[in-house]
Formats: C-alpha cells, sequence, structure tokens
C-alpha cells in the first residue's frame, strides 16, 4: 500500500555532469536531501535528454542495465550501478496512456538507464528500491510536442507516480570552465527568462526559442532543454512552478531543478 498521500508533483532534474554522481557539489548535495525516506513515490517515469529515439519507446518491465553512457571520465563512475527495475504495472499503465492519447509506443529492453537518468535517481533515491520506468525523447520533439507527452501520462502522479524530466536549462558543453567558476551572465539571463515562462504558466511563451535571450549559446541543440517541458506538461493545467534549488558547474552549466504543483 502507497504511504504518498495526494498526486505526486512532477519534477525537472538537472543531472550535470556524470561526475555528479561522485562529486560533493551544491546540486549532488541538494539532491541526496531531495527524498524523504519516509514518503517515496510508489514508481518514478523519467525522460532523459540522452534517450533520444526514431519514435517514442518506453522500457519493458524487468531490470534496468546502468547504461555508462560517456568517454573519458573517472573509472569510479563506470563502477557505479543502480539496480533499478520497471514493473510491469507501471509500464501497463503508462503504455495504456500514451495509446489513448494517440501515441504508438514501443517496448525496448536494450537501452536501460542513461547517465542523465541513473545518477540524478542514485543520489535522491539511493536504494533503488522504487520501481522505475523510462520514457524516450523522440528526435525532432518541440517544446509543445514534449508538453503534451507530459500532459499525455499527467494520471500516472495520482497514482504515486513521481513523474520526471532530466536535461540541463544551460548546456553548452563548449563554454565549460573550471569547476567553481562564476557563472556567465549568458548563462543567468537565460534561466531568468526560462523562469518568466514557467511562471506564466503558459507553454506558448516557448513557442520560438530562438527569440530567447542567447539561446544558441545556452543551448547549441536543443535536447538538453525539452525534458523540463516534459515535466511542465505532466502538472496539467495549473503548474505553479517551485524552483527548488539553482547553482552552476563548470562555470556555465545550470543545475536547476524545479517542482510543479500536481
Amino acid at each position: 500500500m502507497s504511504n504518498v498521500r495526494g498526486p505526486i508533483p512532477p519534477v525537472f532534474f538537472a543531472h550535470g555532469a556524470p561526475t555528479l554522481a561522485a562529486e560533493d557539489t551544491p546540486a549532488s548535495r541538494f539532491l541526496k536531501t531531495f527524498a524523504e525516506s519516509d514518503n517515496w513515490p510508489d514508481g518514478i517515469l523519467i525522460l532523459s535528454a540522452h534517450w533520444e529515439t526514431e519514435g517514442l519507446k518506453l522500457s519493458a518491465p524487468g531490470p534496468l542495465r546502468t547504461y555508462h553512457d560517456f568517454r573519458g571520465f573517472p573509472a569510479e563512475l563506470y563502477e557505479i550501478s543502480y539496480p533499478a527495475s520497471a514493473s510491469e504495472k507501471q509500464v501497463d499503465e503508462t503504455a495504456k496512456l500514451l495509446e489513448q492519447n494517440g501515441y504508438d509506443v514501443d517496448l525496448d529492453s536494450e537501452w536501460g538507464l542513461d547517465h542523465g537518468a541513473w545518477v540524478p535517481l542514485s543520489l535522491a533515491f539511493p536504494r533503488a528500491n522504487v520501481p522505475v520506468t523510462a520514457l524516450s525523447l523522440p528526435k525532432g520533439s518541440t517544446p509543445e510536442s514534449v508538453y503534451e507527452l507530459g500532459r499525455a501520462v499527467a494520471p500516472l502522479k495520482d497514482k504515486g507516480i513521481l513523474i520526471a524530466g532530466s536535461g540541463s536549462t544551460t548546456h553548452n558543453l563548449r563554454q565549460i570552465l573550471p569547476q567553481g567558476s562564476e557563472a556567465p551572465e549568458w548563462a543567468e539571463t537565460f534561466d531568468h527568462w526560462l523562469d518568466a515562462g514557467l511562471k506564466a504558466g503558459s507553454i506558448d511563451y516557448f513557442k520560438d526559442l530562438e527569440a530567447a535571450p542567447q539561446f544558441r549559446q545556452n543551448h547549441p541543440t536543443e535536447e538538453h532543454l525539452l525534458p523540463l517541458f516534459f515535466a511542465f506538461g505532466a502538472a496539467a493545467d495549473d503548474p505553479d512552478p517551485e524552483l527548488l534549488h539553482r547553482s552552476y558547474e563548470y562555470g556555465s552549466i545550470s543545475m536547476s531543478y524545479f517542482r510543479f504543483a500536481a
């Protein structure tokens, strides 16, 4: 029986670099305090920027591999395992909602959890005892399409499921600086623009991302920003965004964490 009361508010996690899993930073410390052990969800549905697919895919029931989808990092990161598993009930419920909303979804037993998923989850839910289902980011997605995807699965939050998007509100790896560097103005300005749009409560604000201040400097490609709109959409008609934490790693990587009213 669930010990969770009421709907679970959707969230957006910044996953940063894979080193977040092992380093002591303001963001990693925040994630370690994110979930109270006596009020964990019954399951998690996560959409990561790193699982881009042709069409829409959903992890199949069963154990999920810890996918170390990166190179050139410290050996200790490749030894981390996050042994989460997707429950048959949660997969079935998610697939049914998607199909009812007109989506064709394929079950995938190969991908597992990439670092965009397992890094924040391993810090927030370290015991790996909450069922996890991963949903892919279809190639060619837009803020509106990912928002609608979130709306399609929104009923899951009433069943004790934490709906999460994982990415970054700024993500230009060519502009990173030494860890501990001050955030550049262009990154902070973009975050403030984003905050204003979320508070406005309408996805229409984000229809033209190119009009955002220094958008391409913050996002040479869009995939790391799009999962934010998945969580935004899952909140349904009254998102009421709450910025839970913001810090910057490697200068320009925004570690912003949002919760949306359920």
